[in-house]
């Protein structure tokens, strides 16, 4: 190191010297308004003003859990900033485009990301036009261009991220936010933001073999009905059901978003009705659908009951 080097490391502190500022649910809503700026800058083309509407951030464990409970009040006051930033572009552009007709929020906890490790006082918003598509393949494990901040640079600017790594982050239902835009720029009356794990359905399930009795709400769009054991427990869309009449996994359940219908699929050879109809088995990875109506009852291998209603 030469004098000049030493001379400017003890003027001025590295980055190493610098003690990280503690994630606060400031430190957060600053965050997302610095990335929202930013595709404001980079997206707006001629008269049509562009911007994030999706948002993932990824939080150290400790962190995630830490913050959990005030997300939907961080969300809240990123969308009110939001709103007010257009509000002051708006005599500027002839249009406020937004490509996506919903602002999305999902927080999720992560210890490494697209080849850098997060920290404990780590935030990393990642910020996209409109969601990635769903990954249906190996070969879609690709890459996308969202908005980031790396760590070597600290500044936002457009990426190319590796999908394959969004399969190690688990983006729970219990930190996703959905918040319908408003062109008149309002946050409105809803407040705080909509979980998009707020209850589809209820499903009440009785077991006759060991005389149980439970009710499961269906927080997600897309559920599996499985027998409970111990490689199950990680997963926030399982149904599990402590039998051994149950087959693993036994079904699926989801609610199509463009038929507005909720729909079940089976993969037991044992037999599943619906409304004493019997629904032929199907292999996993290509379920075949049927169509479940508000107040059916389901009967999975003769012993278990499912009483499903919706809630939309």
């Amino acid at each position: 190191m030469g004098f000049l080097d030493r001379l400017k490391r003890n003027i001025l502190p590295t980055r190493d010297d610098i003690t990280p500022q503690e994630v606060s649910n400031t430190v957060l809503l600053q965050e997302l308004l610095d990335c929202f700026e930013d595709s404001l800058k980079k997206e707006s083309v001629g008269s049509s003003l562009l911007f994030n509407a999706h948002y993932l951030i990824i939080l150290h464990p400790d962190t995630y859990e830490a913050r959990l409970a005030s997300l939907p009040v961080v969300v809240k006051e990123a969308v009110k900033a939001f709103y007010k930033r257009l509000g002051e572009f708006k005599n500027s552009y002839e249009e406020i485009t937004p490509i996506s007709s919903n602002w999305q929020f999902k927080f999720a906890p992560g210890v490494e990301f697209n080849g850098e490790s997060i920290k404990l006082n780590d935030v990393m918003v990642i910020g996209m036009l409109t969601g990635l598509k769903e990954i249906t393949s190996r070969d879609s494990l690709t890459k996308t261009k969202v908005t980031m901040k790396p760590k070597k640079t600290n500044v936002y600017d457009k990426l190319d991220i590796n999908l394959a790594s969004l399969k190690n982050i688990d983006f729970r239902e219990s930190g996703a936010f959905a918040v319908k835009f408003n062109p008149d720029l309002q946050m409105g009356s809803e407040a705080p933001p909509k979980r998009q794990g707020a209850a589809l359905a209820s499903i009440e399930y009785i077991s006759e073999d060991n005389e149980t009795k439970e009710n499961y709400q269906m927080l997600v769009k897309e559920i599996v009905i499985a027998r409970k054991e111990p490689e199950n427990l990680n997963y926030s869309n399982y149904l599990l059901i402590a039998s051994n009449y149950i087959s693993n996994p036994h079904a699926r359940l989801r609610y199509n978003e463009s038929s507005r219908q909720f729909q079940i699929a089976s993969f037991s050879r044992n037999e599943t009705r619906v409304n004493e109809r019997i629904i032929p088995q199907s292999e996993i990875t290509n379920p075949q659908w049927f169509d479940l109506q508000n107040g059916a009852k389901i009967l999975l291998n003769g012993l278990i009951t499912l009483s499903f209603e919706s809630n939309l």
